[in-house]
């Protein structure tokens, strides 16, 4: 059952997709619907990425020793500032190894 959802799945998203930004399929959607798809990958990023920074299990982390809520606020503030993406990913998982080995040898 579980393979079989994520293959319906993946084609649900492939065909998405491709209806959209196929140069071949001509549709054009209003442009308040456009404004709106502009928020759909923050979004989605957010649902996946919140249970990931603030549960561990079905217990909440604790927050003084949370090094993934201290790394996410480190990505999102060097995202403010525009430094590029790949200079974001390292030095934000650079940030957190070097915060879970301090938290976890202490």
């Amino acid at each position: 059952m579980t393979w079989l959802m994520i293959c319906a799945l993946a084609a649900i998203v492939f065909f998405n997709r491709y209806i959209f930004l196929s140069p071949n399929i001509h549709i054009r959607l209003p442009t308040f619907i456009e404004r709106m798809l502009k928020y759909s990958a923050p979004c989605l990023l957010t649902a996946i990425c919140l249970p990931i920074v603030f549960f561990e299990g079905n217990q909440i982390r604790a927050l003084p020793t949370n090094a993934y809520l201290y790394a996410a606020i480190l990505c999102v503030v060097l995202a403010y500032f525009r430094i590029k993406i790949i200079y974001n990913v390292i030095i934000s998982l650079l940030f957190f190894y070097a915060l879970n080995f301090m938290f976890h040898t202490l």
